[in-house]
């Protein structure tokens, strides 16, 4: 702000860069971003179109040029019309004189309608209907309902002789939103079907200690990863494992597949699995907050990752609650939902981002292609080390009750620790995952298992074969994610039940069994070498067959003379041969070369040391 004469100020009026006292249109509203964004973009149309059109072009040709303009520009792109006219161009010339440059800021906050959709007849026309006949079963929907109360609405109207107000298909919904979603569903439905979808559409859980409640989402990743030969593979899924408690990630899972029953179990073990000092200084991690417990309960949408066979028997094995929401409320897992879009701003500021500020909406698509270069394991390490070393350390708001003081999830898990008790052994986590059970016979080389073979090298299954025998048929149950071991479930005394038995391949990595027979499928490049290789056998006999029939029938005679006079041939040959080679030629020719290396002279010192240089 500055103080200027009259004078002045009358003249800055005259030269344009003033308006009257008056003329501005003055806001009664904060404008976003993106409105700011489309009031800079009109400014820019409005003044390029003046500089166009004085210098010769007409007002159909100007407004095109402006519009090529606009959409090569990365900074007004995603907020220009889709059809830029000079009608268009003159509406914000027009405004812009009478209001000033705010008239140019879109008033998007006066849209929507702020009042009641229905009045009070409409309320209770429509309680009477819904009572009679939409409560009752399940086989009418809103849209057939909403033309026969507003024919009831508008003859009671008329009756009244009053102006009948909205009493449409909306104005049901909302008179429908405001009953109690317990009472539709047992109004609607027998009491099995309704307690089941009552339960699939859980609420909020009560929480008090970290663990009590999981919010488990899987999602795609808004950046691009590349592959060791950086070459664009796409985007990655990220499923997040999050506690109610502490707003905190308990498990973070990168895949390229798309969300499976495999992933999600992945992140449910994950949860309970102690963190070594050897993943802390994998990822560089400072912060290290071992945080690992059992779920008293996990929610989670109704995406088909999140239910299968196997998962259902983990659960049941565990003994926690699995409740999932309504299709279409994330509102109802709000923890993950919180966590998702942190782990999405963090990403858009690395390398290889789909998503900006300044190009939102999947327009930075190409660019983000062209600039990727983390691969999925540096882009793990990324986000690990910024879970613990940046989101822990963080002050949140959500996981504390007005009268306590905001604190990080490492405070948080530091004042709670004491209340987390169900923590899972190895040994516990090791059965309750070996959710598949087969039936195998032994066999001297050990037990086979989707092609895998087990046989430890403690020596306990040789043991165990040599008392049982050979033959024996013996329940085995298994991890399908990790085909490292396996338990053998026995009744022999002497020996631990299960017995767990270790992959007979040395260094068995840490793969699925479905992994581990895709690796040993042969690929088809594989495959033409070896079809290769197999006719270029068929091509050296044919011809060896092409000579012998060129030369004909030979003839008997004596082996040993024969053989021994072809030997002294090839000796001949052989001598001959390696005459044309001169001696020492494969080694260098120059004289200083093959030499051993002198050794240096060793200097001595001129006086002997005392015993002041010594110390």
């Amino acid at each position: 702000m500055f103080e200027t004469s009259i004078a002045v100020y009358r003249s800055l009026i005259a030269g344009g860069f003033a308006t009257k006292p008056g003329n501005e249109q003055t806001l009664d509203f904060m404008p976003d971003e993106d409105a700011l964004v489309r009031q800079r973009m009109a400014l820019f149309v409005i003044k390029r179109e003046t500089e166009l059109r004085n210098s010769g072009l007409s007002a159909k040709l100007a407004a095109k040029t402006v519009k090529e303009e606009l959409d090569s520009s990365e900074k007004y792109s995603r907020v220009a019309p889709k059809v830029l006219t000079p009608r268009t161009i003159q509406i914000w010339k027009k405004k812009k004189a009478q209001g000033g440059a705010n008239a140019l800021v879109p008033a998007t906050q006066n849209s929507g309608n702020r009042g009641s959709r229905y009045d009070a007849t409409y309320e209770k026309i429509a309680w009477d209907v819904l009572e009679e006949l939409y409560l009752s079963n399940d086989r009418l929907s809103l849209g057939k309902l909403s033309a026969n109360i507003e024919k009831k609405y508008r003859a009671k109207c008329a009756q009244e002789g009053i102006e009948p107000g909205d009493c449409g298909k909306r104005s049901l919904a909302a008179v429908l939103k405001a009953l109690p979603a317990d009472d539709v569903i047992k109004g609607r439905h027998d009491s099995a079907t309704a307690r089941k979808l009552r339960l699939q559409a859980q609420f909020y859980h009560k929480i008090e200690a970290p663990f009590d409640l999981i919010e488990i989402d899987s999602t795609t990743g808004d950046i691009m990863v590349v592959n060791e030969e950086r070459v664009c593979i796409g985007r990655p899924t990220i499923c997040l494992a999050v506690d109610a408690a502490m707003g905190f990630p308990v498990s973070i899972q990168l895949s390229l597949e798309a969300p499976k029953e495999a992933l999600t179990i992945r992140a449910l073990k994950d949860t309970m699995t102690e963190r070594s000092d050897a993943f802390f200084e994998k990822f560089g991690i400072e912060n290290r907050l071992r945080v690992s417990a059992c779920a008293l309960m996990v929610h989670s949408d109704q995406g088909p990752e999140n239910s299968g066979p196997e998962l259902s028997r983990i659960v049941e094995a565990l003994g926690i609650e699995w409740a999932k929401n309504t299709p279409g409320c994330p509102d109802r897992k709000p923890f993950v939902e919180r966590m998702m879009r942190e782990v999405n701003e963090f990403l858009h500021t690395l390398p290889g981002a789909t998503t900006s500020k300044d190009l939102p909406n999947r327009q930075r698509i190409d660019k983000a292609m062209l600039e990727a270069t983390l691969t999925l394991d540096e882009l793990e390490a990324a986000l690990m080390k910024w879970a613990y070393d940046v989101y822990g350390k963080k002050l949140r708001r959500g996981i504390h009750s007005p009268l306590r003081h905001a604190e990080s999830p490492t405070q948080c898990w530091e004042r709670l620790e004491c209340h987390v008790l169900n923590v899972k052994t190895p040994e516990e986590i090791r059965s309750v995952f070996c959710t598949r059970t087969v039936e195998r016979t032994l066999q001297r080389y050990g037990i086979e298992v989707e092609g895998v073979q087990f046989n430890d090298k403690e020596g306990q299954l040789r043991r165990f074969i040599s008392h049982v025998g050979v033959g024996a048929k013996l329940e085995v149950r298994y991890d399908p994610q990790d085909a490292r071991e396996i338990a053998v479930v026995h009744k022999v005394e002497g020996f631990s039940n299960p017995l767990i038995v270790s992959a007979k391949m040395q260094g068995m990595p840490a793969i699925s069994f479905a992994e581990a027979r895709r690796l040993r499928q042969v690929n088809e490049e594989a495959k033409a070498e070896d079809l290769d290789a197999r006719s270029t056998a068929i091509e050296l006999a044919l011809e060896t067959q092409r000579k012998a029939d060129s030369l004909g029938r030979g003839k008997l005679s004596n082996l040993k003379k024969a053989k021994a006079k072809e030997a002294e041939r090839r000796k001949k040959v052989e001598a001959f041969e390696k005459s044309k080679v001169p001696p020492r030629s494969e080694i260098s020719a120059v004289a200083r070369a093959n030499q051993p290396t002198p050794k240096l002279p060793i200097t001595r010192r001129s006086n002997r040391p005392g015993m002041d240089l010594m110390e």
